[in-house]
């Protein structure tokens, strides 16, 4: 009497090795990059956060350093006497603590590890120096890029030549994972 064989034939083999094949290019094809990509929204909502952090702090500053913030009679630009800045830049001497205006935060703002800015932008400072506080293991990679121009006021329904906004966009660099544009204006008022 003939022992009956145990294990594999070669044709079983062969179809098991076809199938561990096609499921393991599935996986490498659909799973894997998703998994590679999982970090991204974390990093889109620290960018998010930042970013409304920085706005809060630039929007709670005066429209101008010629403008009066006791709500005085004229507004800059609004009178002979007294015209709105021309340059988007802090004042002499000034430094996050002292700036009065939004555009003295014009320029390139980065965490500890983070120092390298776009071609052309002033590198300004640490965020640390805008918040207070150490926010570099946070914020690991990160950047903010800040400009503030006047915008036409012709959006808005005015025809005059007044310079009566500031449109402010913040681009926050989040290392590998992209960068983000966020704007916001500041009337004159």
């Amino acid at each position: 009497m003939a022992a009956k064989a145990k294990g594999f034939t070669l044709i079983e083999s062969i179809i098991a090795i076809l199938v561990l094949g096609i499921s393991m290019s599935v996986l490498l094809t659909i799973l894997f990059p998703r998994v590679e990509n999982s970090a991204s929204s974390q990093y889109q909502v620290r960018a998010s956060i930042l970013a409304q952090s920085m706005m809060t702090e630039i929007l709670a500053r005066g429209f101008d350093d010629n403008s009066d913030p006791n709500g005085g009679i004229f507004r800059c630009d609004e009178d002979d006497t007294t015209n709105c800045t021309t340059a988007m830049q802090a004042e002499s001497g000034e430094t996050p603590a002292t700036y009065n205006d939004v555009d003295d935060y014009v320029g390139c703002w980065h965490t500890n590890n983070s120092s390298e800015c776009s071609f052309g932008v002033t590198v300004k400072g640490n965020l640390n120096d805008i918040f207070g506080s150490d926010i570099s293991s946070d914020y690991r990679n990160f950047r903010v890029e800040v400009s503030v121009v006047y915008d036409p006021d012709s959006r808005f329904g005015f025809t005059d030549s007044l310079n009566r906004y500031k449109k402010i966009t913040l681009t926050v660099f989040a290392g590998k994972y992209g960068e983000y544009n966020f704007r916001a204006y500041r009337g004159n008022y």
